[in-house]
């Protein structure tokens, strides 16, 4: 069992050229799913109704302040001839010298006083819990992937408009900056020079001189960084040949060596420049979408040949309640059941995912050697439950596949901007080295969607180009294997990044052996023998 359940915690992560060190996947990352997002969010209420009441408490300590100057009532005294009358009066003399010496001391003492001090506490606690600088870089590559896999021109997200859908939250202008210097380091520097230019054309803020005063001016030398990105990516398109420390340098005099007004000509008429015009003078080369950009953007051809009906044969039992059933692909076998999970098992499932974790146990962590990404956050249903046993006996009404060996669910959660890179699910030479052979191969997946996931996050086959949405309440099944078992290459697939929502999902990996007398093993078409 134990080989069994690190073989099925591989699905939650990928190899990527970013991925960090595999320590941190012990570690409760906010990132790594809408339900990690939630807890800061939460964090974050709970730290402002701090910081309120800290600000109260700092508030009717002016307010006391106030009251008792305006309680003394001495008027104006603008010159020493009125000034001079009022001390000599033997009453405000004798009040003058007793406040000094009684009152006074005391005000000051009040002053010094440590108000709020259980708050000042408290944030600080909450303080202790603020994401790491690992979600901070998470968060910049998750909108990355979303800029990149949808085409999203950096002027439409800035201002709240992704995929034509226009919403109420608009970035700021820190906003803007983080992404265009995450694009920078990176080396992204069309990107990087359109971030800026956001940042530059962002309108005033509310009460921004206030802020800037404790948080700096974001726009300071924003101008030139501006500026910089463009000639960089100028100069590393005239010579390839130059190493990056070359360009930035050679950037860096060509502005130093340039008079201000220039300078500032050279700014202006980047920011009139839209999106593909920067683009386009910047030697951008406009190269079609690759077969993963395409699926996520709806671009494969629609298929005209495929029914939907109600399947009443998978087992004796669909006779009296047959499922329904969209058939997606012929070959590869892909089919798609609908409304078979209700809302009150959704929010059964939810209740018993607590705790998700984002990764692997130690022992598990020890037998991999590269490093990798977290996707999603992940709870395994191993324990027996009604729902489960439900489920269980869904999917082999859906499949006619026999369950009983493995009954253990995935559950799991993507952040926003979460994805899976393009895989399979069948045996890869990593997972064989773990040992896992007591069930065989993943002859077949399943994959619930247990959530609305108002844009993104769509399950891929990129080569064979299908595309599926998730849809609520709705079930994925295909084939990962040919009938004789040997893999299917065509299997392959993968999940896009998740533009909006909250992507909930049960998935169960259909395995070989226990399927030996339910599963034709015949030979494929074209190795069958006359």
């Amino acid at each position: 069992m134990t080989r069994l359940f690190a073989y099925i915690c591989l699905i939650v992560l990928v190899q990527d050229s970013h991925s960090v060190d595999p320590a941190n996947y012990f570690k409760d990352y906010y990132s790594s799913s809408v339900l990690g997002l939630l807890n800061l969010f939460e964090l974050e209420r709970e730290f402002m109704d701090n910081f309120i009441v800290y600000a109260d408490v700092l508030q009717e300590k002016v307010d006391n302040l106030k009251m008792y100057i305006d309680s003394l009532d001495r008027g104006m005294h603008e010159n020493h001839k009125e000034r001079e009358g009022f001390v000599s009066n033997p009453l405000n003399a004798f009040g003058l010298i007793r406040r000094l010496h009684q009152e006074w001391p005391k005000w000051q003492n009040y002053t010094k006083k440590p108000l709020g001090v259980a708050q000042l506490t408290a944030m600080e606690e909450l303080l202790s819990k603020a994401p790491e600088p690992f979600d901070m870089t998470e968060s910049l590559k998750s909108m990355d992937r979303i800029e990149r896999a949808y085409d999203l021109p950096a002027s439409h997200i800035a201002r709240g408009l992704l995929q034509n859908k226009q919403y109420d939250t608009q970035l700021s202008v820190r906003d803007c900056l983080a992404l265009a210097q995450h694009k920078y380091e990176s080396g992204d520097y069309i990107r990087a020079s359109m971030w800026y230019r956001e940042a530059l054309r962002h309108s005033g803020e509310p009460n921004a001189e206030i802020i800037n005063s404790v948080l700096g001016n974001p726009l300071d030398g924003v101008d030139l960084q501006f500026a910089r990105t463009i000639v960089i990516r100028g100069l590393g398109l005239s010579d390839h040949s130059m190493s990056r420390e070359t360009i930035h340098e050679l950037a860096s005099n060509f502005l130093n060596q340039s008079s201000p007004r220039d300078v500032k000509i050279f700014i202006s008429h980047y920011l009139r420049q839209s999106d593909e015009q920067i683009g386009n003078e910047l030697g951008t080369v406009q190269t079609p979408p690759t077969a993963h950009e395409s699926g996520c953007r709806g671009l494969f051809p629609k298929r005209t040949n495929l029914v939907c009906r109600y399947n009443s044969t998978t087992t004796p039992f669909l006779r009296l309640a047959p499922l329904k059933m969209e058939e997606v692909n012929h070959d590869p076998y892909i089919v798609m059941y609908h409304q078979v999970l209700s809302d009150r098992e959704m929010e059964e499932m939810k209740q018993l995912a607590r705790p998700m974790t984002n990764g692997m146990s130690g022992s598990e962590m020890a037998n991999l050697t590269e490093p990798l990404e977290i996707v999603a956050r992940v709870a395994w249903l191993i324990e027996a439950s009604p729902f489960r046993e439900r489920l269980n006996l869904r999917i082999g009404d859906m499949t006619g596949f026999d369950v009983s060996d493995f009954k253990a669910l995935q559950l799991a959660n993507f952040g926003v901007g979460s994805y899976f890179k393009a895989h399979y699910d069948y045996r890869t030479e990593r997972v064989n080295d773990l040992g896992v052979t007591e069930l065989g191969d993943r002859t077949g997946s399943i994959i619930f969607y247990a959530s609305e996931v108002p844009q993104g996050g769509a399950t891929i086959f990129p080569d064979i180009q299908v595309t599926v949405t998730p849809q609520k309440g709705n079930s994925l099944f295909w084939f990962n294997t040919f009938d004789d078992s040997t893999p299917d290459p065509r299997s392959l697939h993968a999940i896009c990044p998740v533009i909006a929502g909250s992507r909930w999902t049960i998935t169960k990996w259909l395995h070989q052996w226990p399927q030996m007398f339910l599963k034709p093993c015949s030979p494929r078409a074209g190795e069958r023998t006359s």
